[in-house]
C-alpha cells in the first residue's frame, strides 16, 4: 500500500491570474493554478462547487478544492472584490 504524500501544500488562489479569458466580474471564476480547469464560481459571497453526478455545494470561505484534473490542492481565502 502506497504511503499518503502529505507534502502538498495548498496553492494560493490568485483571482487575477490563471484564467486564459478576461474574468466576468458579475460571475468570478475560480481556477486551479496550475491546469487552469474551472473549480467553482463565487456568487453572493459563497463558493459555488458543482461535481460530477449532479452534486452540487455552496460553501463558505475559506476553500480548499483537489483539481480533478491534475491533482493540485487550491485554496481560496474569501469571495473576490
Amino acid at each position: 500500500m502506497p504511503t499518503p504524500d502529505t507534502s502538498r501544500q495548498p496553492a494560493q488562489m490568485d483571482w487575477t491570474g490563471g484564467a486564459k479569458t478576461k474574468p466576468n466580474p458579475l460571475s468570478p471564476e475560480w481556477r486551479c493554478t496550475r491546469c487552469d480547469k474551472l473549480l467553482g464560481v463565487c456568487r453572493d459571497g459563497r463558493m459555488h462547487l458543482r461535481f460530477a453526478r449532479g452534486h452540487e455545494y455552496f460553501v463558505g470561505f475559506p476553500v480548499q478544492a483537489t483539481c480533478r484534473r491534475c491533482g493540485t490542492l487550491n485554496q481560496a481565502q474569501s469571495p473576490a472584490r
